[in-house]
């Protein structure tokens, strides 16, 4: 996180350059998270609040507005974005999407060439972007952001935890055990070498049934998906459900109707890939039962990323691609619990202090089919559970509908130390 730059409008100081990233779980832990970012200030974005705006290397006693916020407020709908000559040598990116900043605006540029490469990279995530143009030193719109700030509230300053008292900080030691009176300190369980490994056999059982499809077993999940027939024999594809089988194999069962009246029963056998096994519940629909082979890895917690990036970075990623799809949310992280491993007498064993904190957070995702394509590079860590294709013949396409709607549902695996 790069310092903040102030520029003062009429007495009011703004801030510029602040880091944005996204609000996952409750806004209320948004002091926390800024705290652990290092920042000096904050702001939340949105209503409800959808992005927490984060300020570094500002004064404790200064009051500041963040130019992004209020340029987020005065433009609640749509996706809105401009550009500000700060001074001869800089010229500042300001966007939001329907009230909220945009991840990766609030940038400032050496170059106005820069700075338009910037909106032609946003206009690609957002194809409706429009771009406000202003005086060549923008010093309406700064004025205009000036205004605002009289009926905004400033920054949040962030501040450091206070220490405890040690008066207050002995007493809480005594009853956590850690101070007696003969002035010894508890000392720490060794867990063993023994303990050690059946925490990490516990740990790889819980793995080895959440196997990661990452971006290779997303990829073959939407070719199979893509590859099933909307139209055959004079039947039609209403809907495809796959989930999770035995070991690799997905079960998936696609639902076809008779829709041409010439259409039979044994015209669809014929017609059918031979790994289709059909039932006919009634005399117009029909039923293709198959077998999907997805691959996918046990996680390594090394390997994962750490819950910091994925607030940062990988949300970040989402947002880009959101509107390509109709819904795209990632819920807060949920803790990986580990059952623990018990002894010869089955008592349990105690954890050792340094086991992998893993966490996972619920991914859901609608939209076109053609649009899956754009999560199949961040799909590093994801493991999916369900997808469902459905096909609606008479929808008109558009960006965020199609004929071939996909529904995905998954989760999202990170390291939380």
């Amino acid at each position: 996180m790069t310092a903040t730059r102030l520029v003062r409008v009429d007495q009011v100081p703004l801030a510029f350059g602040m880091d944005w990233i996204p609000v996952l779980g409750e806004p209320d832990f948004a002091q926390a998270q800024a705290r652990r970012e290092g920042a000096s200030h904050r702001v939340l974005s949105g209503n409800p609040p959808a992005a927490l705006g984060l300020a570094r290397g500002l004064a404790q006693r200064q009051a500041c507005w963040s130019a992004a916020d209020l340029w987020a407020r005065q433009h609640p709908q749509g996706t809105m974005a401009c550009c500000i000559a700060l001074d001869s040598q800089t010229w500042h990116v300001l966007a939001s999407h329907e009230g909220v900043v945009l991840a990766r605006a609030d940038r400032g540029y050496p170059d106005p060439g820069l700075a338009d490469q910037a909106l032609d990279a946003l206009r690609l995530a957002y194809p409706r972007l429009q771009i406000l143009h202003h005086e060549a030193d923008g010093a309406a719109l700064l004025r205009d952001l000036a205004r605002q700030a009289a009926i905004v509230a400033p920054l949040v300053r962030v501040g450091r935890r206070r220490a405890l008292p040690l008066a207050t900080a002995l007493v809480l030691l005594a009853g956590a055990g850690w101070w007696g009176w003969g002035g010894k300190q508890a000392m720490p369980v060794d867990t063993g070498a023994d303990d050690r490994q059946a925490w990490d056999q516990a740990l790889t059982q819980v793995l080895a049934r959440r196997p990661l499809h990452g971006g290779p077993g997303t990829q073959a999940l939407l070719h199979a998906l893509s590859a099933q027939p909307a139209r055959l024999a004079g039947w039609v594809l209403q809907q495809t459900r796959c989930q999770p089988g035995s070991g690799a194999g997905w079960q998936c069962r696609s639902e076809y109707r008779r829709l041409d009246p010439r259409a039979d029963n044994r015209g669809l056998l014929q017609a059918a890939p031979t790994a289709w096994q059909l039932e006919f519940p009634t005399l117009d629909r029909a039923q293709a039962v198959w077998t999907l082979t997805l691959t996918g890895q046990p996680a390594d917690p090394v390997r994962l990323p750490v819950s910091r990036l994925i607030a940062r970075d990988w949300a970040s990623a989402l947002q880009a691609v959101l509107p390509a799809f109709t819904t795209l949310r990632l819920e807060a992280p949920q803790a990986l619990l580990v059952p623990a491993p018990q002894d010869a007498q089955g008592r349990a064993l105690p954890e050792p202090p340094d086991m992998p904190r893993l966490a996972y957070r619920a991914l859901k995702v609608e939209g076109p089919l053609r649009s899956a394509g754009l999560l199949v590079p961040l799909a590093h860590s994801v493991s999916w559970h369900q997808a469902v294709l459905s096909h609606a013949p008479g929808a008109r396409p558009g960006l965020k509908t199609s004929r071939l709607i996909l529904h995905l549902e998954g989760s999202l695996y990170e390291n939380r130390h």
